[in-house]
């Protein structure tokens, strides 16, 4: 197999094309005729809804793409939502700002919206957005809760309504090609028995609980909790509410899901049959309830394949990554490149050429791509869905199953004991 080493940086064009972002030939499968058809030229009408850290990048993204037009912000702390304002030029244009987000759906001139709230209002919001007649961007993990999958896939497809979820792998150029090769043979890895995956930072030295002094009276404190169980304000909880049960995932949720839906996608992998997970707070301490190292292991047994994600924030040792080990050939990627190598028994001699692609010139296992926009792809493809009523490639189903590991790890972890699926 020859090298298929890219420039030092792939331009927008280069990327565009090795996924097909418009022109025909994305894969993306025919549903029921819409409400409202669009043409190639029509402007997009986008709220967003909850405007942290995380919609900075996806508005970045959004931005990328030609035809789109923000109208409307949503948040329920105030300084999110005046910043979010005046970074999307409410200064200069009418654009609505509001802390209720049924007050962005009941326009009739909003197209789609943005989701990036905490996990838990990733279900209510997608669902009151599609039976509102939008098509929703949404964050992963796509649920909170195992339960809410079901209710949210029922609602996607009774509505007709293109849903993306966020995790944003499926659309990196370098993995496109990938895919490719995997599904036509041109790259066999033989029997595939093991895949490890794993993100590590190193935070450094614990140093307490962070100083947030942000006043309840900046805050819609009700209406941020939403379904999670009545409680006190708590600045710090509400900060951090990634590694908080009632509002997050922890690790899995945040970061595995990411490895676990590209290597379902590249593998075609069903539900695994066990689930275990066991790890703790031994690194990052304080208020923080969900563990930050981790060990999560899924049992495929009609694959004859286990898959393990490991976490850590005290030692960041090849960082994010996945391994596909198989008898022919180890298969590594990370969101810069991927990498074949092959393998063969008992030292004996290898014959193939180790392989490799190269999207980004970033370090290995770095968190992020350094030249390309893997929101503005994702996005890409989302908005190409819309326009041509076809499933985007991170749709709802492949979003539910994702996430659902994800909840089955916790579950393990939470209650001690094995899942069976």
């Amino acid at each position: 197999m020859k090298n298929q080493d890219l420039p030092q940086s792939m331009t927008r064009r280069e990327a565009m094309k090795i996924l097909g972002i418009g022109a025909a030939g994305l894969g993306l499968a025919t549903g029921k005729s819409p409400a409202k058809s669009y043409s190639g030229n029509d402007t997009f009408n986008v709220g967003l809804i909850g405007c942290g850290g995380r919609m900075r990048r996806l508005i970045e993204g959004l931005n990328r793409n030609p035809n789109t037009r923000i109208v409307a912000v949503c948040d329920v702390y105030e300084d999110f939502l005046n910043s979010t304002h005046v970074l999307v030029g409410g200064r200069d244009r009418k654009i609505q700002k509001t802390s209720r987000h049924e007050e962005v759906l009941e326009r009739k001139d909003i197209d789609a919206v943005i989701v990036a709230t905490p996990d838990h209002w990733h279900v209510p919001i997608t669902i009151d957005a599609v039976e509102a007649g939008k098509h929703v961007y949404v964050e992963k993990p796509v649920t909170h809760k195992l339960e809410e999958g079901p209710k949210l896939i029922e609602a996607v497809r009774r509505s007709g309504k293109r849903v993306q979820v966020g995790a944003q792998q499926r659309t990196m150029p370098h993995l496109t090609i990938l895919k490719q090769k995997l599904d036509s043979g041109e790259i066999n890895p033989g029997k595939i028995s093991r895949v490890h995956m794993q993100w590590c930072r190193n935070t450094g030295p614990y140093q307490g609980d962070p100083v947030v002094r942000i006043p309840e009276s900046k805050v819609d404190w009700k209406r941020f909790l939403g379904n999670a169980p009545d409680q006190p304000y708590n600045a710090v909880r509400m900060r951090n509410w990634r590694w908080i049960w009632d509002f997050g995932n922890g690790p899995l949720g945040d970061l595995m899901v990411h490895w676990l839906d590209a290597t379902n996608w590249l593998l075609d992998l069903p539900l695994p049959s066990q689930v275990v997970m066991s790890g703790g707070k031994y690194h990052r301490k304080g208020s923080m309830e969900t563990p930050d190292i981790t060990n999560c292991v899924m049992e495929f047994p009609e694959r004859d394949l286990q898959m393990d994600y490991v976490s850590s924030w005290s030692n960041n040792f090849m960082k994010a990554c996945t391994i596909i080990m198989g008898t022919d050939a180890t298969i590594y990627f990370d969101r810069n490149l991927w990498q074949i190598t092959p393998q063969r028994p008992n030292g004996e001699p290898v014959a193939a050429v180790k392989e490799s692609f190269v999207a980004s010139s970033g370090p290995l296992g770095a968190d992020h791509a350094t030249d390309f926009d893997a929101q503005e792809l994702h996005m890409a493809n989302w908005l190409q869905a819309i326009r041509e009523d076809g499933d985007p490639l991170d749709n709802v189903e492949a979003g539910v199953q994702a996430a659902a590991v994800c909840h089955f790890g916790n579950i393990s972890y939470r209650e001690k004991r094995f899942v069976q699926v």
